[in-house]
């Protein structure tokens, strides 16, 4: 039998449930069965009939991890935020919060309080995937795992995230029962967690989640990781906002791989400064470095919380071309 796992997401962020999903299954030749509630496919998802709360909390009780999709779009939803508290209720599963197209520092408690991983950045990807098959005790094999993966970066890069249609839009009246409802889940989820997950000094005395959190930002300062911000000027690409994480080891190769692996259906391998580089937005001036790219750590060009933009190149980058900048 497939081993079950439960993917909280909104309804309008179903193509990324299914691409998730559908990579899972390749990588783990179908040892893992991810249920989510709009997949049309099988005999997943909610059916004609069906009692949907019964049958989320049925999948959720059987579940041994539930992956939370943040993105624009869900991330101020309650249900989300409902089926994780859900999950986190349960002895034996663990929940595990997914961005995309959101910053992974900007998802705030009670989701905030759990590592979250960046699902469009190759690295956080093969360090999520790594994170959840270890839950069922499946050997991750990331070299025979690449290309869905690479393909899995590629295809969630190229995702947007529109405003909502004046008619998909809820009345105030629904806005304001739908916010209600979010502060009672928010409040019995931090209920929850400080009756479970709240670490204890030796002593009866546990710990306030308000002093956990103030804890958890003052270990997070000291994280070697962090994300910045690209906005791309591809005429054909839809998103384009992209975050990527750099960590301290990261050299500007690397970086320029990771952001390869999210535009390689527009531009060439190793084509910087051939087809495209990245610009300071504020001086204009662009990122020239190419025969010593993996000599030079990422961290000391690209600060936390920063934003560059990518553009693409007329013709290849000649020494002359830097000279209006100058």
């Amino acid at each position: 039998m497939p081993h079950k796992f439960f993917i909280s997401h909104f309804s309008g962020d179903k193509h990324i449930a299914e691409l998730f999903a559908n990579a899972l299954r390749r990588i783990t030749l179908e040892q893992i069965d991810p249920w989510f509630s709009s997949d049309s496919t099988g005999e997943s998802g909610l059916k004609p009939g069906d009692i949907w709360f019964n049958q989320i909390l049925a999948k959720i009780t059987k579940s041994r991890a539930v992956v939370a999709l943040l993105t624009p779009n869900s991330i101020s939803r309650p249900w989300v935020y409902f089926e994780s508290g859900i999950g986190q209720a349960l002895k034996k599963c663990e929940v595990i919060p997914v961005c995309i197209g959101v910053k992974r520092d900007s998802i705030l408690p009670p989701l905030g309080l759990y590592q979250c991983y960046q699902l469009n950045d190759y690295r956080s990807i093969v360090e999520f995937f790594t994170k959840l098959l270890s839950l069922f005790e499946i050997r991750f094999d990331e070299e025979m795992s690449k290309v869905v993966l690479e393909k899995l970066v590629s295809e969630i890069s190229k995702i947007s995230f529109d405003k909502l249609d004046k008619d998909e839009e809820p009345t105030k009246n629904i806005e304001l029962i739908l916010e209600n409802l979010k502060s009672h889940i928010d409040k019995r989820f931090i209920e929850v967690l400080e009756k479970s997950v709240m670490p204890t000094y030796g002593t009866d005395k546990k710990i306030r989640l308000s002093d956990f959190v103030r804890s958890k930002s003052k270990l997070e300062s000291h994280e070697t990781k962090y994300s910045i911000t690209f906005s791309v000027d591809f005429p054909k690409l839809k998103n384009k906002e992209l975050f990527v994480e750099i960590w301290q080891s990261d050299s500007f190769q690397t970086l320029t791989n990771n952001l390869y692996f999210m535009l390689r259906d527009y531009i060439g391998a190793y084509k910087y400064l051939e087809e495209w580089v990245i610009v300071d937005p504020i001086t204009k001036k662009h990122v020239i470095i190419r025969e010593i790219a993996d000599k030079i750590q990422a961290s000391s060009i690209f600060l936390p919380n920063s934003k560059w933009k990518i553009i693409r190149l007329k013709k290849p980058y000649t020494a002359l071309d830097s000279k209006p900048r100058l």
